[in-house]
């Protein structure tokens, strides 16, 4: 979102999350806009950071900016119609994946990925499995990748 649209929403507080981090610290005035043709650019940043209560510029790395990918992505399929008051956006960063926390035993006892597990460690299936279901936990099995007890889960690149 660009700061004019920011402001034409009418909003008071605003984080900026940029991966480069150049550009971040010319944006907090850590460092200076030596390049002549960026200094318009930096001016009228300038202008535009008075327009806010409160803003603050984030430098997020490249490999983490899928958050920022994400977000760009869902930021542009929901329409914005004129005085319409926005929630601010709350984000946790945990020390695992989200579906880590919410993984529920199933009725047998046993974890959701048992019956993957079984089947990628001995080759078998749960006991009155049908041909659907047998079908259905080979198909699984193939982007899941068992290394010891821990079954991690196949990324595109097969990592």
């Amino acid at each position: 979102m660009g700061l004019n649209m920011a402001i034409n929403l009418d909003v008071h507080e605003l984080l900026v999350l940029g991966d480069s981090d150049l550009l971040i610290r010319q944006a907090r005035g850590e460092w200076e806009t030596r390049d002549i043709k960026l200094i318009p650019y930096k001016q009228c940043l300038e202008y535009l950071i008075k327009k806010f209560k409160s803003i603050e510029f984030r430098y997020i790395p490249r490999f983490h900016n899928e958050l920022a990918d994400a977000l760009a992505t869902l930021a542009s399929m929901l329409p914005y119609p004129g005085n319409t008051y926005i929630d601010p956006l709350e984000i946790q960063v945990r020390d695992q994946h989200g579906y880590c926390n919410i993984l529920a035993v199933e009725a047998d006892g046993e974890p959701w990925y048992h019956d993957i597990k079984q089947f990628i460690k001995a080759r078998e299936y749960p006991l009155h499995a049908d041909r659907d279901q047998k079908r259905t936990i080979r198909r699984l099995a193939n982007g899941f990748l068992l290394s010891g007890e821990v079954l991690y889960k196949r990324t595109p690149d097969l990592n």
